[in-house]
């Protein structure tokens, strides 16, 4: 999708950032992602399996792993992805969420506050300093985490199921303003209708219709972050809602205010 291409890490540096109330549709990406839960309370989905994440838990996302975050009402997290030098995209974890008293958490958790002081204090050779501690982290990860290599045939179902999602979003960044149906997108992709409801559900966690309506409603934030003066219902309209009630229930189920508010919000910033 195209969150993929966005808050991207490079090989120089790691993308870091602090997130409130974080809410991602399903999306994977080439870094690896560590996900700090400071305080709240979040929703982790791998493929069809969710979590629940509370404060002090630690995520491991390995790269181009299908993923969501979704907070139902208050979560902060600090949110890493990393370039480490050893590729890691044939690695499973035994356990991808890490808890306060597991082996091995202590460590991790010093690390990541060590990279959170240097990127927020910047002092100098704060880069440097970095980069050690995340490839501190990845040593860690394989020396005192159970993990094991997958399989080709597992390998090729992962690459197989990300190429079906990016597929879906290449399909709807085309169209996600017009109206289509179900056929529509099955054909496209030479699915059969039914097939593809069941595969996008095992894939996602979500159904197509649920995705799609995030799907637009990210398009929708993205469009404020960067006009946040511009009119709702003009917002509405260019992510593909057809009125804005429509609009706005979707916003506020999922974002827990209305588009007016989460615009003051930006305005004030």
């Amino acid at each position: 999708m195209y969150r993929e291409l966005i808050n991207r890490a490079s090989q120089a540096y790691p993308f870091l950032i602090r997130h409130t109330d974080v809410r991602y549709i399903p999306h994977f990406h080439p870094e690896t992602e560590l996900v700090y839960l400071i305080d709240g309370e979040l929703t982790f989905t791998l493929g069809m399996q969710s979590h629940i994440v509370s404060t002090g838990d630690i995520c491991i996302i390995t790269p181009d792993a299908i993923h969501n975050l979704f907070t139902e009402n208050h979560s902060t997290s600090y949110v890493m992805k990393l370039y480490p030098a050893a590729d890691l995209s044939d690695v499973q974890f035994e356990n991808t969420i890490i808890h306060p008293g597991d082996r091995g958490y202590e460590k991790l958790q010093e690390y990541i506050l060590k990279i959170m002081e240097e990127n927020d204090v910047r002092p100098p050779a704060y880069e440097l300093a970095v980069n050690i501690l995340a490839e501190s982290i990845f040593l860690l990860l394989l020396r005192e985490f159970d993990h094991h290599i997958l399989d080709s045939r597992k390998k090729s179902r992962n690459i197989s199921e990300s190429n079906f999602l990016s597929r879906i979003n290449d399909y709807l960044d085309t169209h996600y303003t017009e109206d289509f149906g179900l056929e529509d997108i099955s054909e496209y992709l030479n699915y059969e209708k039914s097939y593809f409801c069941r595969y996008f559900k095992r894939v996602t966690g979500i159904t197509f219709w649920e995705y799609y309506t995030l799907f637009r409603l990210e398009k929708s934030v993205q469009r404020m972050t960067q006009a946040p003066k511009e009119n709702v219902s003009l917002v509405a309209n260019a992510s593909g809602f057809k009125n804005v009630r429509s609009y706005n229930e979707a916003f506020r189920k999922t974002y827990h205010c209305t588009p007016m508010e989460y615009k003051k919000k930006l305005l004030q910033k």
